[in-house]
């Protein structure tokens, strides 16, 4: 079967007009503004900025796993030792007094990598010193990424011990022949035995899966989304494949295989069909909830002002704070990471500091292009001046081709708009940017 809501000549035309020059996809997700951009700047050991803040967001990267896939572009080592994996969690304790007295952490998300390769011993020991600092509110929902092969009982019981709320488990396919292809080492039934595990457990369980894999059908993702909703999945996260020069997959897909427009609206039309057939509504512009179950109690506690103040912390190899107005990013390099936070020496190596421009487009990044109502009262409140003063011309184009709905105080993507979520934010970036991703290479959808 053909999912061909994009073939119809009059959505199609909408969408080339509307988006004009912009028929193309950014390297990494475009609502990441604008560290979905080759812009850091290389300042190894630069102080983080402390900003005057009750609470902070956390997040947590664990940069071990038990293989490589050939579509990651994360952070990550294979076959580290036991001895490795426990000198990096206690590096990772020693970063996190980085945090001053009297600031509380207000949501975890723990990532990777495969957080879950860490023995359980070891995540308990890690855990029990981020809860240590962590608000006593029992709403929160916290997060932990896991993988089919690295999963165990023992895991479990450390996960609810610590009141991990959400487990969010990279499956991808449950197709051999696919996950073959792309060096996905864990079995279907390892997968779906790991899906009833935490179900059982009583988590919100999310799995991601990818669109667009090398052999993957539009009937083998059907039977996928069935299988895993009939063991009582909570959410989903469907990713179209995205390749950079940092994903190996990128030398083995076929010209067949390559995004082309009318491709990947067929791909985005089926995912969203499918999931609603089953149940799920789309919350953000790539996950899809069944809100009658325990999943609608999950959101993410916010971690910046309107104007882009921000406050998550990023502890760990790669990971990314927003502290203030500049996004910092730590050492790449397990090694390094190590020998720094050992030495009481900042693990920083790059940043990027924030102009009001990059605010400005932050802000309907972080809104319209994540699934999100933009509001204009906050856009004024935020920079003084309104949404049409700095992007009118945009706006009217976008809507009307019937890309996003306007009633005057909101803006949201519309049904249409929502099927290239990420083309239509991507409109929005500043045109530096926009010839970076030319740069890049990133145009992959010819318009």
């Amino acid at each position: 079967m053909t999912y061909n809501f994009l073939t119809n000549k009059t959505n199609l035309d909408k969408i080339q007009t509307a988006l004009g020059p912009i028929a193309s996809l950014a390297y990494a997700p475009p609502h990441d503004y604008p560290m979905s951009l080759p812009v850091f700047r290389n300042k190894p050991k630069t102080e983080r900025f402390r900003p005057k803040t009750e609470k902070m967001r956390l997040y947590v990267h664990i940069p071990f796993c038990n293989y490589g896939c050939s579509f990651c572009t994360f952070a990550k080592g294979v076959g580290a030792s036991q001895d490795q994996m426990t000198r990096y969690v206690k590096a990772l304790k020693k970063e996190l007094e980085w945090i001053e007295p009297g600031i509380t952490l207000s949501q975890l998300f723990m990532g990777g990598g495969t957080p879950t390769v860490l023995p359980a011993p070891l995540l308990d020991e890690l855990l029990t010193a981020i809860f240590e600092r962590m608000s006593d509110d029992t709403s929160k929902v916290h997060t932990v990424e896991t993988s089919p092969d690295s999963l165990t009982p023992e895991h479990i019981k450390v996960l609810q011990k610590h009141r991990i709320g959400r487990i969010s488990m990279g499956i991808q396919s449950l197709d051999r022949e696919v996950l073959a292809r792309v060096n996905r080492q864990h079995s279907t039934e390892q997968a779906l035995k790991a899906c009833q595990m935490l179900v059982e457990a009583g988590f919100i369980v999310n799995i991601d899966l990818i669109y667009g894999l090398p052999g993957q059908t539009h009937d083998s993702f059907r039977d996928d989304v069935e299988t895993l909703s009939s063991y009582g999945i909570h959410a989903f996260t469907f990713y179209n494949l995205r390749s950079n020069e940092r994903t190996p997959i990128k030398k083995i897909i076929g010209d067949e295989e390559r995004w082309n427009l009318v491709r990947l609206m067929d791909w985005r039309t089926l995912v969203k069909t499918v999931a609603q057939e089953k149940g799920y509504s789309q919350t953000r512009w790539h996950t899809f909830k069944r809100l009658d179950t325990i999943a609608a109690k999950h959101d993410r506690e916010p971690c910046f002002t309107y104007d882009g103040m921000g406050y998550q912390l990023g502890i760990g190899v790669s990971a990314r704070s927003q502290l203030g107005y500049t996004l910092y990013r730590n050492t790449l390099h397990l090694n390094s990471y190590l020998e720094r936070i050992e030495n009481n020496q900042s693990p920083v190596d790059d940043l990027i500091p924030l102009t009001l421009e990059d605010r400005k487009t932050q802000f309907v990044a972080r809104s319209i292009g994540d699934g999100k109502i933009l509001n204009r009262a906050n856009y004024v409140q935020a920079f003084d001046c309104t949404l049409e003063q700095d992007f009118g011309d945009i706006i009217n184009r976008l809507r009307e081709n019937e890309l996003i709905e306007d009633n005057g105080q909101e803006l949201s993507m519309s049904e249409l708009g929502k099927l290239v979520y990420d083309l239509v934010t991507v409109c929005f970036y500043p045109p530096t940017a926009l010839e970076m991703l030319k740069e890049k290479e990133a145009v992959v959808i010819p318009a």
